[in-house]
């Protein structure tokens, strides 16, 4: 028999205030944008630390032990957005995308994570860290010309100044595929002390 597998990963979580700010952006580059670009619903914009895959019941529980041991060397430190961008460029861009400004303390995190995940037997990340939010997603079949306009937009975003806010917890995700887009449910929290 077959062991059930989930789909996870492990993340950080935006605070309100920020969600709202990139909405009220995304509502209004949403109008200058070609169809086919698949936006990522507000409510699960989060700052990914690590995608595991599929995974066992069995690992989950592994892991969340590992994310605990982990999260507890760490306080609460502050992280704001800073920059936009596309991959792989905007040129030809498949994902669309805003920074996050790097702070040792997230370094930190991400690379102990790894390491600490890594020792269960999941590969290992193999780049440094590179935080961002992903916006959006470029669908084959658009013209990657008709998306280069929206550098611009883009660009006049890096002129908002958002606040920083607190990271406070790291969440280990659960992401089941819909037809209507993926669904986050959290595995666990993990609270920075």
């Amino acid at each position: 028999m077959m062991e059930e597998k989930i789909r996870a990963f492990i993340a950080i979580e935006l605070d309100p205030e920020i969600k709202t700010v990139i909405q009220s952006f995304e509502t209004s580059v949403k109008t200058k944008a070609p169809s086919g670009l698949r936006w990522v619903k507000i409510d699960q914009l989060h700052l990914t630390l690590k995608f595991l895959g599929d995974i066992t019941i069995i690992q989950a529980k592994q892991l969340s032990n590992t994310i605990s041991d982990v999260v507890e060397d760490y306080h609460p430190f502050k992280l704001q957005v800073s920059g936009t961008g596309a991959f792989p460029n905007w040129r030809y861009a498949r994902t669309l995308w805003a920074g996050i400004n790097k702070s040792d303390e997230l370094t930190s995190l991400f690379k102990q994570l790894d390491a600490e995940i890594a020792a269960l037997g999941f590969l290992p990340e193999g780049k440094p860290c590179s935080p961002h939010l992903t916006l959006c997603r470029v669908s084959d079949h658009v013209d990657p010309h008709l998306v280069q306009p929206l550098q611009k937009e883009f660009d006049v975003f890096l002129t908002v100044t958002l606040p920083a806010w607190k990271v406070n917890e790291v969440v280990f995700f659960k992401s089941v595929l819909q037809p209507g887009g993926p669904i986050y449910t959290p595995i666990s929290k993990h609270i920075l002390k």
